[in-house]
């Protein structure tokens, strides 16, 4: 009933499947209608695009008009938004062309040819090119042609783009959100989407190392794009397909096998992404587990490992210490820092652990931490003296760095998650 009120009898047979499809994997009928409009409409933005592109092979003014009879797009930007009396009529009587032989100022149209848009046998807009009919009439029908091509297009790739982000939003339910609570369901409609979730896999996790240096600056976000596409190149060359974004991150699906495999398939990717872009990349590797959910969990906490360390890879089973930081409760964590840090600022905290990062990173060689901080030595002396001043702790003797070194892990998984806890430690100090 929902799909014949929304897609209706006039729609193309390859729309309204798409739809039907899109709407019976998604379960959403808000988002169903959302796609229904998009298929059968004309953005603004991809017709002012293809306006400029054609507009640099012809001379003649172009307008293209959307379903409604507005135009949308044009040479003449001062027209746009304007009511197309022609268009109108194209549409409304599915007219092969309407020619205007002068200009009609009544109606705020100019002289020349305008012609439907159909894709599928539908039309989906108008292409009015100005001009007496001995310069329109020839070029008209290629401008029309040409306009329905890159159309075409455009709906393929945002077909596409559907396609993926409700993939997307099917293994985010399964894998993060744990959707084994309706497990028929599920299984129906990965079925739907090629997806065998009784199938045995393994779960790694990628990502860019210093990933938060990219994700707020479109330079970094068109890094973090192309990482994406490299990705998605490596796993179709070696026939996988099941990964998705999350974070910034690439979640990705492959076949059971073992972990020493894993790690192979793992390094021949940080090779290939390096090749490719030179970027280092962290990566996490879930155990085994028949339960995938929580072979999420486990991706996601060797991940976090491996971007706090910035290792290239890190296993789930190989972890210990910050295994056991992952489960410490919130409200311990957060206790354990204010106590350690006594009253000092959040700013001030972080710091300190910008302080104990390098001095981890570089196995605590003074001269290599004052370097990577590009401070003196006695100035690095100076900081690493009031950091026991506050804590009690001095990071130099074996038997006091424990502790700081445990703050340093809470403090990467505090930041890692973005948690509540984050939240309260910014309330707190």
């Amino acid at each position: 009933e929902i799909t014949t009120r929304l897609v209706g009898s006039e729609m193309c047979i390859r729309d309204r499947w798409y739809i039907i499809n899109t709407f019976k994997r998604a379960k959403n009928y808000n988002y169903f209608k959302y796609e229904w409009r998009n298929t059968m409409h004309i953005s603004k933005n991809a017709a002012m695009q293809i306006v400029d592109e054609i507009s640099q092979l012809v001379k003649q003014n172009i307008n293209l008009m959307d379903e409604t009879g507005h135009i949308i797009a044009s040479c003449d930007k001062s027209r746009i938004g304007d009511f197309h009396y022609g268009a109108y009529k194209i549409i409304t009587e599915c007219l092969d062309e309407y020619y205007l032989k002068k200009d009609d100022k009544e109606r705020g149209m100019k002289q020349g040819i305008n012609l439907p848009l159909e894709l599928d046998g539908e039309i989906v807009g108008v292409v009015g090119i100005t001009g007496s009919h001995d310069e329109v009439i020839t070029a008209g029908r290629l401008i029309k042609k040409m306009t329905e091509i890159l159309l075409m297009e455009r709906r393929v790739s945002y077909h596409q783009l559907m396609d993926k982000r409700v993939k997307n939003a099917f293994f985010e339910e399964w894998l993060i959100n744990d959707g084994y609570k309706n497990f028929d369901d599920l299984r129906e409609r990965g079925k739907s989407l090629g997806i065998d979730i009784d199938k045995p896999g393994r779960i790694i996790i990628v990502s860019i190392d210093e990933l938060d240096e990219y994700k707020d600056n479109q330079e970094g976000q068109s890094v973090i794009a192309k990482f994406e596409n490299n990705v998605a190149a490596f796993l179709n060359r070696n026939g996988y397909k099941a990964h998705f974004r999350n974070a910034s991150r690439q979640i990705i699906l492959i076949d059971d096998m073992t972990t020493e495999k894993v790690i192979e398939f793992s390094n021949e990717l940080a090779d290939y992404i390096y090749e490719k872009q030179k970027l280092n990349l962290n990566i996490g590797i879930a155990g085994k587990s028949d339960d995938m959910h929580e072979a999420y969990i486990q991706a996601h906490r060797a991940w976090n490992a491996a971007a706090a360390e910035h290792e290239k890879i890190i296993c789930y089973e190989d972890m210990s210490l910050e295994l056991l930081v992952n489960c410490i409760p919130a409200k311990i964590k957060l206790e354990y820092i204010t106590k350690l840090f006594k009253n000092s600022s959040v700013d001030e905290v972080k710091e300190y652990m910008s302080l104990l990062k390098a001095y981890y990173k570089e196995q605590g060689s003074i001269q290599a931490v004052s370097d990577s901080l590009y401070i003196h030595k006695n100035t690095l002396q100076y900081r690493i003296g009031k950091l026991k001043e506050l804590t009690g702790y001095d990071v130099r003797k074996p038997s006091e760095n424990p502790a700081l070194y445990m703050a340093y892990l809470i403090m990467q998984d505090i930041e890692m998650e973005k948690s509540e806890t984050y939240a309260l430690l910014h309330e707190t100090k």
